[in-house]
Formats: structure tokens, C-alpha cells, sequence
């Protein structure tokens, strides 16, 4: 049997070439941004593996699920919360911080002084506080109304100077973390409810984190 050769038009295959090319393009340019925003995110990724240790030892005693770096639903966009830890007291909420410097002031802004340099910085308490109504909004919506939602903001740098007490030095959320009641609440629920509606598109966590290093 003799098959008749395909013949693809000229015009056809320049579309698919510049398809392809652009396409490529894109990746190329997506792979650019996300290693930016890695080495971006370097220093808060250290801070935030100290944090987890300490999460993480707290989560074993208690039979607790610690969920690391998740991205959930906000509006049009998302959020990145650092740290959720899902158990028998209910949800703790935890953003962390490892910055250096002295740290001062009140309101949406906080000062850091920094050597010679002062810089603005978001108040990481009000930034929790949009986490916890965030968590709080998804677990209505799963049906879990009566959970109880705490939030901490950690800072990782032991040498950070708080002149306006902002939030807790690691051997503080440890020992917060004691003081924490059982409860009755089932962590594994309060865990699938929220990785259901969990981000998990690397487009969209990318576009996050972008449109937050330009605030």
C-alpha cells in the first residue's frame, strides 16, 4: 500500500514556527522571573526553615500537620502564608520574618534601621491578620465555622531589635506553642479543607510574589 505523502503549506508552517517561538519565549521568560524571585526570596527562606523546626517539633508532640510556604485564594489573586499548623487546637497561623536591624514605630508601617539606612516595612501583624481572616474565610466556606484561628508573627534573626514589640523571638514560640489548649478540633479535616482550595498554578504564585516585591 502506498501512502501519498502529506504536504504541509508554506504558510501553515511559518504559524507554526512562530507559535512555537513564542512559546518558547514565554517559558524562557517565566523561567528568568522565577529564579529572580528564588534569589529574592533566599534570605526569608532561611528564617522560615528556622521557624519550621521549630514548628515541626511542636507538630510531633502534639500529632499535629505542619504545612509549609501555602498558597490560598484571595480575592482575584492569592497569599502566601509561611507556616499553618493544623491540630486539636485548631489552625496557628504564623508569618516570619528574618530581618536584621532595629525595628520601630506603629500603624500600616513599621521603621527598620538598618546601619546608616532606614527602610519601610509593612506591619507583619496586620499582614497576619489578612492570613487569619483569609483561613478563616475558607473554612466557613468548608463548613468548619467553630475553629479556632490564632496568628504569630516569628522573627528568625536573634540580633533584630524590637524597640516596639512586634512579635516573637524563636524560644518565645516555642514556648507560646506550650501554652496552646487541646481542643477538640480534627486537624486532618482542617488540613484537607484547606489543601482543596489550595493555589497550586506556579503562574499565579509567581504573579504573587512579583506584584509583592514591588510594593
Amino acid at each position: 500500500m502506498v501512502f501519498s505523502s502529506i504536504i504541509i503549506p508554506e504558510s501553515f508552517r511559518l504559524v507554526l514556527i512562530a507559535v512555537c517561538s513564542i512559546l518558547a519565549l514565554c517559558l524562557l521568560i517565566f523561567t528568568l522571573l522565577w529564579v529572580q524571585n528564588r534569589r529574592k526570596k533566599q534570605r526569608g527562606i532561611v528564617g522560615e526553615r528556622k521557624v519550621a523546626r521549630v514548628l515541626r517539633r511542636f507538630a510531633r508532640k502534639r500529632k499535629a500537620t505542619l504545612i509549609n510556604s501555602m498558597y490560598l485564594p484571595l480575592y482575584d489573586g492569592c497569599t502566601e502564608i509561611d507556616h499553618l499548623l493544623c491540630g486539636s487546637f485548631g489552625v496557628i497561623v504564623v508569618e516570619t520574618k528574618n530581618i536584621g536591624g532595629t525595628i520601630s514605630g506603629s500603624g500600616e508601617y513599621l521603621t527598620q534601621q538598618l546601619g546608616s539606612k532606614t527602610y519601610r516595612l509593612h506591619h507583619p501583624q496586620k499582614q497576619n491578620e489578612t492570613h487569619i481572616r483569609n483561613v478563616e474565610h475558607h473554612l466557613r466556606k468548608a463548613g468548619l465555622e467553630n475553629v479556632p484561628v490564632r496568628g504569630y508573627v516569628v522573627f528568625a534573626n536573634s540580633k533584630l531589635v524590637q524597640k516596639t514589640k512586634v512579635g516573637l523571638t524563636l524560644p518565645e514560640l516555642e514556648a507560646a506553642l506550650q501554652k496552646l489548649p487541646k481542643g477538640h478540633c480534627n486537624g486532618k479535616k482542617i488540613e484537607r479543607a484547606l489543601r482543596a482550595v489550595q493555589v497550586r498554578s506556579p503562574f499565579r504564585m509567581l504573579w504573587h510574589d512579583i506584584r509583592l516585591s514591588k510594593r
